[in-house]
């Protein structure tokens, strides 16, 4: 076996020959594709995998391991470079396996964070999650477009999309930071935003998907949906009605009568009902009455007897018939267009008293007082 030595030295050699060789691979004479692989199959350092890694890349005819062959002037120099060049590949290798690794991990985290913010969806209706997830899929689509774009990338919050369709909906702030969203402050202002440092594309594609797929269940009514509740049938009532399945069978007046029970109609007698029809009508007479003294009072009509106009579709004053084209004065009388001025008809409305009543209430007094009140 060789020493830790011997391997930092082929590496240092591996590096200096691939710097120095500009020849093309296989052109060394002394060295045949046979010889270099009876060394492969005979170095004791490396095992079997990465002997089978160098086999292939000769096979392949890499131009690695030519350089590293053209290189190579003894056979010593050629075991010491191939071991470098399969220590090389195999750090790069378990490097290449973490980060894929990693990236595996974080797709499945990213995965359960999303389903988890999805199922808090499951508290709103249904018209509420599918207007919030189709705004959040289209923020997304526009990142997947463009990934470099900061524009994309920031929300403020304080816009009415973001309100409405994210921070008002339970499971929408959620579901926006398992996409890799956070709140942060811009600006002198220190305006919130919801903005997405990492534009990672196969998160975004992979929440895109889930989305999708909510919204055709929910679309569909899959297994997240409401169960419909189901149809009620037909039953004929012992009474010759039909009924339903959902009243027990009954018909609604047989079913009225089992919950709440039917009233005696022999209760009310019929002098209440008498008492009932004159007292509305007693009432109505004394609201006619008042309404009637308010009114004349208000208008400024004087107080002599007056003549009752019972037939108001002719004028009061010469009594040609107008209809419903009539002139009704203040005066509380219907005139035709010749007599409906006050001049005309001997009108009793007292304007003056009109007049002072409303110059009392537009001009209001204003007086300064004579005496200072003393606190």
């Amino acid at each position: 076996q060789r020493s830790l030595e011997n391997n930092s030295g082929a590496a240092s050699l591996y590096h200096l020959a691939a710097m120095t060789s500009q020849i093309a691979p296989n052109t060394n004479a002394h060295w045949n594709q046979q010889k270099v692989l009876e060394t492969v199959r005979g170095l004791t350092q490396l095992s079997q995998q990465e002997k089978t890694v160098l086999e292939q890349m000769l096979q392949r005819e890499n131009t690695k391991i030519a350089s590293v062959i053209q290189a190579s002037a003894t056979v010593k120099e050629l075991e010491l470079s191939l071991v470098a060049l399969a220590k090389q590949f195999a750090a790069n290798s378990s490097n290449r396996n973490e980060e894929t690794k990693q990236e595996v991990g974080e797709a499945d985290l990213t995965r359960r964070e999303i389903n988890s913010a999805l199922d808090k969806y499951s508290e709103n209706k249904v018209s509420v999650q599918t207007s919030s997830l189709k705004a959040i899929l289209k923020i997304l689509q526009k990142v997947e477009k463009k990934p470099n774009d900061i524009r994309t990338r920031r929300l403020q919050l304080k816009n009415i999309v973001v309100k409405k369709f994210i921070t008002t909906v339970k499971g929408g702030s959620e579901l926006m930071s398992a996409c890799g969203y956070i709140t942060m402050e811009i600006g002198e202002k220190k305006t919130k935003y919801l903005v997405l440092k990492d534009a990672k594309v196969e998160i975004v594609r992979l929440a895109i998907s889930l989305i999708q797929e909510r919204i055709s269940d929910l679309k569909s009514g899959g297994p997240k949906s409401k169960a419909v509740a189901p149809r009620p049938t037909k039953v004929l009532c012992g009474c010759g009605f039909w009924g339903s399945s959902d009243t027990d069978g009954l018909c609604s007046q047989c079913y009225k009568k089992k919950m709440f029970g039917v009233p005696d109609k022999n209760q009310d007698s019929k002098a209440t009902k008498k008492e009932s029809k004159n007292d509305w009508k007693l009432s109505l007479k004394r609201a006619r009455v008042k309404l009637s003294a308010v009114h004349r009072f208000r208008l400024g009509v004087k107080k002599e007897s007056r003549i009752i106009q019972k037939n108001k579709k002719r004028c009061f004053e010469c009594n040609k018939k107008v209809g419903y084209l009539g002139f009704e004065c203040r005066c509380m009388y219907v005139f035709c267009d010749l007599h409906r001025f006050p001049d005309t008809h001997k009108c009793t409305f007292d304007y003056k008293r009109l007049h002072q009543n409303k110059l009392k209430k537009d001009n209001k007094v204003v007086a300064h007082e004579k005496l200072e009140r003393l606190d």
